[in-house]
């Protein structure tokens, strides 16, 4: 249970082409977990605790705005920083201090540039924070912030509020982020296991990083054609710590591509498409010979990763289309209309990784317990089918 009580001063003051905004934050947390659990790591352990965490966060803010009069140029610079009581790491605001500035300006009528730049602090999750082990103490007290500085900068091309093409590039460094030290692996990359992330003991030592570029195209033809599409490369990367060497983050699909349009028809039809594309993600291979002990299987019942070869794998890159077609009445009050919208027409199949799982069947009844070993099957994971919809919309 995680309950905030939050007390928030604020002053906005404008004059000509400024703008100031300034501010202060108190907040209160109460955080409490009852934790039962069971892990194999190189042998069976049991966690069993109760925590209670009062954390009291503090904080200072502010930005300043201007606008030029001509409206060309545009500028915020803000300040940002906060601490909190848990722990001596956290207590003081100048270690948490978070500038941030953006600019934009008009080149010409038609173009315009802009950039940003900004460090970004956060907590790390309250159930690492919150985390007993078997005495009872809570043994990740070392954790800080996490934090992230990030830089975009890009053009846009813009005629007649018609046609719009926006090209931007970004970089993300991220710093001082939870990683397990069981396994060496990132809090940030476990997100895609289905469980509950950070209740083990953990060290603020993992880095990452991410850049692209995305590329954003809008064409508007009045009563006719309304079309957009998008495209980002990527690519996301994160280590243990300094010493160690860059690998694929959990998030590293490598590209996204997206185009939808909507085309009016004479006697108001309408007819609307939308394709959908994104990388395969990366994937850490199973550890077969661990999953197969029964004392790590029934220790939690699914199997483990084989942190050793985390994400040498990659699924197939998945694509999509959708159709939607309307047909509106503009009655003397009101607008009635009806429409058949089918998703995935081309039935595409998301395919993940097969799933290993225990047949319940001790392959070597005979050996001692700690050899003991289930015989193992896979189960293949598609999803995906044409899903129509068939619709009304009224309005008065």
């Amino acid at each position: 249970m995680e309950q905030d009580t939050k007390l928030r001063l604020e002053n906005t003051s404008s004059f000509r082409n400024w703008k100031i905004n300034i501010g202060a934050n108190l907040n209160y947390t109460q955080y409490t977990n009852t934790t039962f659990q069971r892990v194999f790591i190189r042998s069976g352990q049991t966690y069993d605790y109760h925590t209670y965490l009062g954390i009291l966060h503090w904080g200072l803010f502010g930005t300043i705005n201007y606008t030029s009069q001509d409206e060309r140029f545009t500028a915020s610079l803000g300040l940002r920083a906060d601490a909190n009581n848990h722990a001596a790491a956290m207590k003081q605001l100048s270690d948490q201090l978070s500038p941030r500035l953006s600019l934009s300006y008009r080149l010409t009528e038609q173009l315009s540039a802009s950039g940003s730049a900004g460090l970004y602090y956060q907590l790390p999750p309250y159930t690492g924070m919150g985390f007993k082990d078997s005495h009872d103490r809570l043994i990740n007290k070392q954790l800080s912030y996490m934090s992230v500085s990030q830089f975009s900068a890009g053009l846009s091309w813009q005629k007649n509020n018609m046609f719009e093409l926006t090209v931007e590039g970004f970089y993300k460094d991220y710093n001082k982020v939870p990683v397990s030290i069981a396994d060496g692996i990132p809090l940030t990359c476990k997100g895609n296991e289905y469980g509950v992330v950070g209740n083990e003991a953990l060290a603020s030592t993992a880095q990452g990083r991410s850049y692209g570029v995305e590329l954003l195209f809008k064409w508007l033809i009045a009563q006719k054609l309304n079309l957009a599409s998008s495209i980002t490369l990527f690519k996301s990367e994160y280590r243990t710590n300094k010493e160690s060497e860059y690998i694929n983050s959990a998030w590293d699909n490598r590209f996204i591509f997206n185009v939808r349009g909507t085309y009016n028809l004479p006697r108001n039809w309408s007819v609307g498409m939308k394709i959908s594309c994104i990388g395969g993600a990366p994937y850490t291979p199973y550890d077969v010979d661990k999953s197969s002990l029964v004392t790590a299987w029934d220790a939690q019942a699914k199997p483990y990763y084989d942190y050793s070869r985390y994400n040498e794998e990659r699924l197939s890159t998945f694509a999509q289309a959708d159709i939607r077609i309307d047909k509106t009445f503009y009655l003397k009050h009101c607008m009635l209309g009806f429409y058949i919208d089918l998703q995935n027409i081309t039935a595409s199949k998301l395919k993940q990784a097969d799933v290993l799982m225990s047949t319940g069947v001790i392959a070597n009844p005979e050996a001692p317990q700690a050899e003991r070993r289930y015989n193992m099957k896979t189960i293949k994971q598609d999803s995906g089918t044409l899903l129509p919809t068939l619709g009304i919309t009224f309005e008065y």
